[in-house]
């Protein structure tokens, strides 16, 4: 079915700073469709990005008030709450601790105020409206209860890094796999590992409907040609999971070369690692650039002609900070993790075992201003694999039909 309106809910975007990579959809997603409603966690934030002409954007409060996490202990009589917690014993042979019970019990009760509010303002508009939750977490749950209360609900979500993979919980745990993966029409993993782990660890069987859609970039610019004093550049946030401070632990070793590191984001631990980079040696120049717009990375990379881009994450999808660098064809090092290894290959950059030794970190870096012919590599790999109007295409024109 040819549908005409598509409602996208967000965590932030276009407010705050967040979801970056969705500046480049929205244009591929509002040229597809004749009508997109953005819907947004966000309920603060000045709208900082622009959009199209026929996308409007709304909020939506998600309670997570003391009232309604009280009112969340009803839900444990709700059979389709009960048969997550059975799953969760049955099926991932887990202990149902507190924080599980707690996070199935809330989740639930979040999604019920999605599932009303598509209820409430989209009742009339099922049958030519497609419900798209960017994030697979309780706004994926609200749209699967909703297509599981009304057959005339379509609707689909993606699973990125955090919301697939069930170790990156604080439980070790994510919930309502089964049922959002049985009442959505289609789950679009961005990376094929990704698809590896809805099957694996969420113990999804049915498999005509799990699509590896990845994500892209488009790059106006030239590959670079770096010279001179070694650029290394950074982009992510700046917290437990990007382990960012690893790199810093890492030039602390290097006295003799001299090296500018450039790092593009913040986050929490943001003035620890401002700390940790006033400890380096003299060779060491860092430029902690915080968090800027996109296409400001974009500008800088060309200014900086990067030699090396560095991920050392525990955990990821597959980067779109990588996608970025490799656009600009500057070789990377990451950590085996996530969908890291789907996009940067021996032939394109270097794997650290996870975690990485500062010292494997610091002979990466060496290895890898030998090697300029990964270079070229690079930037054929973004060029074949990640180059958005060739992924955005394909996905609109996959999920314009179902």
């Amino acid at each position: 079915m040819n549908r005409k309106k598509l409602v996208l809910f967000t965590s932030d975007y276009p407010f705050g700073a967040g979801e970056t990579f969705l500046e480049t959809e929205i244009k591929y997603l509002c040229n597809a469709f004749d009508q997109v409603i953005i819907i947004t966690q966000n309920q603060s934030a000045v709208q900082t990005r622009v959009v199209p002409k026929n996308c409007s954007v709304k909020r939506i409060e998600l309670d997570y008030s003391l009232t309604t996490r009280l009112t969340s202990l009803l839900n444990i009589f709700i059979p389709i709450v009960r048969t997550e917690i059975r799953r969760v014993g049955n099926v991932y042979q887990k202990k149902i601790t507190l924080g599980i019970l707690k996070t199935i019990l809330v989740s639930f009760q979040r999604a019920k105020q999605v599932r009303n509010y598509i209820h409430t303002h989209f009742h009339s508009e099922f049958d030519q409206t497609l419900f798209y939750s960017y994030w697979c977490d309780d706004t994926a749950l609200g749209i699967a209860l909703s297509a599981f209360k009304d057959k005339h609900v379509t609707g689909i979500s993606r699973a990125h890094g955090w919301d697939t993979y069930f170790e990156v919980s604080a439980v070790n745990y994510l919930p309502f796999r089964s049922f959002i993966s049985s009442n959505l029409k289609a789950l679009f993993p961005i990376s094929e590992k990704g698809k590896e782990i809805i099957y694996k660890s969420w113990k999804i069987t049915r498999n005509d409907h799990i699509i590896v859609s990845r994500l892209g970039v488009n790059n106006p610019f030239q590959p670079v040609t770096p010279e001179g004093t070694v650029k290394i550049v950074s982009c992510s946030n700046v917290n437990t999971v990007k382990r960012v401070h690893l790199i810093a632990e890492a030039l602390s070793q290097i006295t003799s070369l001299p090296i500018e590191w450039t790092h593009f984001g913040d986050g929490d631990l943001l003035v620890e690692l401002e700390k940790k980079v006033k400890k380096l040696p003299v060779n060491i120049t860092v430029h902690l650039r915080g968090r800027i717009p996109n296409n400001e990375i974009f500008k800088a990379y060309q200014e900086i002609k990067p030699h090396v881009f560095m991920n050392v994450s525990s955990s990821e999808g597959i980067p779109v900070s990588i996608m970025e660098a490799m656009s600009f064809g500057i070789p990377c090092i990451v950590t085996n993790v996530g969908g890291n290894t789907e996009i940067v290959t021996t032939q394109n950059g270097i794997i650290l075992q996870d975690p990485p030794h500062r010292d494997l970190i610091c002979s990466a870096i060496y290895e890898l201003l030998e090697q300029p012919e990964k270079r070229g590599n690079a930037y054929q790999t973004w060029k074949t694999l990640y180059h958005a109007d060739k992924n955005y295409t394909s996905f609109t024109s996959v999920i314009l039909n179902l």
